[in-house]
């Protein structure tokens, strides 16, 4: 932001000057001299600050477009593989709900949605979670006091982990031997804690890392020995104190029983994360995956917001009184580039599509209030993004469709509008040939199953699929949308290289230089000036004084004629 100049102070002083010698006052009149000269400096610098009042009216302008022209952005889909975009437009959310009133849905499953997962409904029953396994030795009075137990002891819990031989000696009790299975616990999945029981009573505890997995002590026939010396494992091999069984999580998924050894779940339903929270046998749990249009809602939201910001900037400097003129903050009042920034946002708010569902603002609730600010309608708003959210996405974005199931649109930047047919030859196996419009073959190259639009050509910028096996013509339609309109609108104002703004305030700051240029010449000029006028009047002075001493002196001798 620049800053704004006061004007000059005229005032000239010279530790040069002599003055009080005679009855002239010469200090004021090299002041009024100086004063004569500056003052076309003072005008000059009324200028500076009227340029640079322009310079900030103009930041704060290019500040507001880039606001508007990011949220107009934020809605903007390039048409792409859904795959690969992260826009409003492909956000997904989940709503859960629960058969039984008197159970929370929220309390028995948790849902994480990513934006690949398709929409739909699902019901879910959690019949049982699944379980760490935990054994338990037997107990001992002190948990620092050796346990005489020697050999090794070896362990593992589950597939995802290797057993690992741990040396127990004689000297070591329950802490030190939980300490060193602990020290494995990475490579086993085992962990291991004392549990004190009652005042005298430590029990050793052993856990599985992961749910679902049993603490096996027999790999590939090891010694169980130790393990049973701690009262783990019994004679014949089996458990001497389970504490908690490994059970897995069994669910049902729209009646289809699913196990698993954890309670998160991310590979039962593409591109869903379950959380199973608790058992619920009996309860049925809906999960509906659909478009997010809560952010989406949010988006035309900040949208409209950054408008009406822009639209008041607007207003105040066009503000207008008859019989009065301008108004003082009107600093940009009759400026052809705002003048022209108006025109080119109106212009884009009134894009038009050939939907027959949501064809411009006002269809989904968005309308020019007397004032030309932005309104919305929440409920109309609402209404349409939970009854047709694609068709919102396409007045907002760009959208590529065509009339083949075997050819896709999977991208596009925006380049290229409108609707073309393509002919596709293939050979005998199937591979892309050609592919021409109009008879020429030379607008799109050929990459294996892509065709991608020559660079420098009608069709640069897209990039289309083919999964045929055979050849085949297809209809392409690409359509712009409002927000790619503005944002390509907007950035010939905005763009940090060539916009015509930067232009212009480069042009203001180039104004300033000079202007300070001239201010500097003639304060130098003016105190040049001011020192000649000094150094003239001190002779002028010294010389009266002399004069002045003569007279005295020759009244002195020859007496006064009075």
């Amino acid at each position: 932001m620049s800053t704004i100049n006061s004007a000059t102070s005229s005032s000239y002083t010279s530790s040069s000057y002599v003055s009080g010698l005679t009855d002239l006052d010469t200090a004021e009149l090299v002041q009024d001299a100086y004063d004569a000269k500056i003052e076309v400096a003072d005008t000059v610098e009324t200028e500076i600050d009227e340029i640079e009042l322009q310079i900030a009216a103009f930041e704060n302008l290019e500040e507001l477009l880039e606001t508007f022209e990011d949220a107009a952005d934020d809605l903007t889909a390039i048409t792409e593989l859904d795959s690969t975009r992260d826009d409003v437009w492909v956000g997904k959310t989940a709503y859960l709900s629960s058969s039984d009133a008197n159970t929370e849905a929220s309390d028995v499953v948790g849902v994480l949605v990513e934006d690949t997962a398709a929409t739909g409904s699902y019901t879910l029953e959690v019949k049982q979670l699944a379980t760490a396994h935990k054994l338990g030795s037997d107990t001992v009075t002190d948990s620092t006091a050796d346990l005489s137990v020697s050999g090794t002891i070896s362990l593992v819990a589950g597939d995802d982990y290797e057993a690992v031989d741990i040396e127990i000696t004689a000297d070591m009790s329950i802490d030190d031997i939980a300490d060193a299975i602990n020290d494995e616990k990475s490579t086993t999945g085992v962990s291991a804690s004392v549990l004190q029981v009652s005042d005298d009573e430590y029990m050793l505890v052993l856990s599985a890392v992961d749910t679902g997995q049993e603490i096996t002590f027999d790999t590939d026939g090891a010694d169980t020995s130790v393990a049973q010396a701690l009262g783990l494992v019994a004679a014949d091999g089996t458990y001497a104190n389970e504490l908690v069984e490994a059970e897995q999580a069994i669910f049902l998924i729209d009646g289809v029983e699913v196990t698993r050894s954890s309670n998160t779940v991310d590979d039962a339903i593409d591109g869903v994360t379950l959380y199973l929270y608790a058992e619920e046998e009996g309860t049925e749990v809906t999960l509906e995956i659909d478009q997010d249009a809560s952010t989406a809602y949010s988006a035309i939201e900040a949208f409209v917001d950054a408008y009406n910001e822009l639209r008041s900037f607007i207003i105040t400097n066009q503000a207008y009184e008859a019989g009065e003129g301008a108004d003082e903050d009107a600093v940009l009042f009759g400026d052809s580039l705002l003048s022209s920034v108006s025109t080119s946002v109106y212009d884009s708010l009134s894009f038009t599509s050939d939907s027959d569902v949501y064809a411009s603002l006002a269809s989904i609730g968005i309308t020019l209030d007397d004032s030309n600010y932005l309104d919305i309608d929440q409920e109309v708003l609402e209404e349409a993004l939970v009854s047709d959210f694609d068709a919102v996405a396409d007045l907002f974005s760009f959208s590529g469709e065509t009339d083949s199931d075997d050819l896709l649109v999977s991208g596009s930047d925006g380049s290229y509008t409108g609707t073309f047919t393509i002919d596709i030859v293939t050979d005998t196996d199937g591979n892309i040939v050609s592919a021409s419009v109009d008879g020429d073959d030379s607008l799109f190259t050929i990459s294996d199953n892509k065709l991608v639009g020559v660079e420098g050509g009608t069709y640069e910028g897209v990039t289309l699929f083919f999964g045929g096996a055979s050849s085949q013509s297809a209809e392409v339609s690409i359509t712009s949308g409002l927000a790619y309109d503005l944002v390509s609108a907007l950035d010939k104002y905005t763009n940090s290289t060539d916009g015509l703004i930067a232009s212009r305030l480069e042009r203001l700051e180039e104004q300033v230089d000079d202007l300070e240029d001239e201010v500097d010449d003639i304060t130098a000029d003016a105190e040049e000036y001011a020192a000649e006028l000094t150094e003239r009047y001190s002779a002028i002075e010294t010389k009266l004084y002399q004069l002045e001493l003569l007279r005295e002196q020759l009244d002195a001798l020859w007496g006064s004629d009075d």
